[in-house]
């Protein structure tokens, strides 16, 4: 398998707009010009999902050719709370929400960048001094209309859903970050676009170099919509390599060379070669190609014999319904007789954060006790060692009595 160079992955990879790109096509070739790439992330929750690190391996891309790293983490900016891509206005987040988010985020970045070579800064570290003065000053760069514009505050306008003030002063404040770090050029989703431009205009307030920008189109998350921590759709990149590669392989066909061209490093060459293959494979085919997909993706934030064995236990777990088998069971220990099945999904397992979702795979048919599917939601269940409860393809659990 051959991988892609790092300036076709930048310029053409997943990308939606750029802007502008000849000029960022010169700077990446300009090889005695160190760029100060940006990008932004608001711990608004505490693990990174496989949608925004196929943003961040971009930043791997200019890591890789010798430019700078300036990575955001919006202590500030979260909150406000980001709303580009949200129907609904955001719950407010506290500083010990933020600080206990912050926690893991560097590990996890580490399975992309090189952090010895990443520039962290704090947006707090400029926000929380701004006059509020040079704030009404900036504000009058934008009009309400460009706001309203926006297509998920036209919706929620049309729709009499409230809008915030404060959310109007979000792209200021993401704008205002490109100034204080200098920003040559930044990195973001497609929904992050509006924002992204703010920073060029407020960097023109002040007669600075406009910088260039760079977005990437969003993945698609397991149940067909944008993924997103909100809607549970995601693959953490720090899950566990089984889960990893088992929520791949739950992905709709269609979306498979979206994957290949967003979350992986595969060359286009290859891409393509795969795309052919699939508009004349039969279904077992395009099985194997899309374990190809978990394996590469599984490899990235593990390692190739992690997605190996991960590829082995799909097989014996999901394919063969061998749960015995498995590398992967999660045991739990309870020293209750019986249970209604719902409380036991909930509330002993740990899988299924509600009774309400408990109750939606239940009717899906996704649970199992023993390889028997449970399809009443009142069952009462006795509870036996060994016992084996699946729920879904990839969560087994082995209760063991005490």
């Amino acid at each position: 398998m051959e991988y892609e160079s790092s300036e076709n992955l930048i310029l053409n990879r997943g990308t939606f707009r750029i802007v502008d790109s000849e000029e960022v096509s010169k700077l990446l070739k300009n090889k005695g010009k160190k760029l100060r790439v940006k990008f932004g992330i608001d711990p608004t929750g505490n693990k990174i999902h496989l949608g925004r690190a196929s943003t961040i391996q971009r930043l791997k891309d200019f890591q890789d050719l010798g430019h700078t790293i300036v990575l955001i983490i919006g202590d500030f900016t979260a909150r406000i709370g980001d709303n580009s891509d949200k129907q609904e206005r955001r719950t407010s987040i506290t500083k010990d929400d933020i600080d206990e988010n912050l926690k893991t985020y560097k590990t996890q970045l580490s399975k992309i960048l090189d952090l010895d070579k990443v520039e962290f800064r704090y947006n707090s570290e400029w926000l929380s001094k701004i006059d509020f003065l040079e704030i009404i000053e900036i504000a009058k760069k934008f009009t309400v209309a460009q706001m309203i514009e926006r297509e998920n505050f036209h919706e929620r306008y049309i729709n009499n859903k409230p809008i915030g003030l404060n959310e109007f002063l979000y792209p200021i404040m993401q704008g205002y970050d490109s100034v204080a770090i200098k920003a040559d050029i930044e990195l973001g989703g497609s929904d992050q676009l509006f924002n992204l431009l703010a920073g060029r205009e407020i960097q023109s307030y002040y007669n600075m170099k406009k910088q260039n920008i760079i977005t990437k189109k969003l993945l698609i998350g397991t149940d067909g919509r944008k993924m997103s921590t909100s809607w549970k759709n995601v693959i953490n990149i720090i899950d566990t390599p089984n889960n990893i590669y088992g929520k791949v392989m739950s992905i709709k066909d269609e979306y498979i060379i979206e994957y290949f061209k967003l979350a992986t490093r595969i060359s286009d060459k290859n891409i393509n070669e795969i795309e052919k293959e699939i508009k004349t494979a039969k279904k077992k085919n395009i099985m194997d190609i899309k374990k190809l997909l978990a394996e590469e993706i599984t490899t990235m934030y593990s390692s190739r014999n992690e997605a190996l064995k991960a590829k082995e236990n799909f097989m014996v777990t999901v394919q063969n319904k061998n749960f015995n088998l498995s590398n992967d069971i999660m045991e739990v220990q309870t020293d209750i007789e019986s249970i209604l099945i719902i409380d036991l999904l909930s509330n002993i397992t740990g899988q299924i954060p509600s009774r309400s979702e408990a109750k939606r795979s239940i009717l899906a048919g996704s649970v199992s006790i023993d390889k028997e599917k449970i399809s009443e939601i009142n069952k009462n269940i006795e509870l036996k060692n060994d016992m084996i409860i699946k729920v879904g393809k990839r969560n087994i659990i082995k209760i063991k009595k005490i």
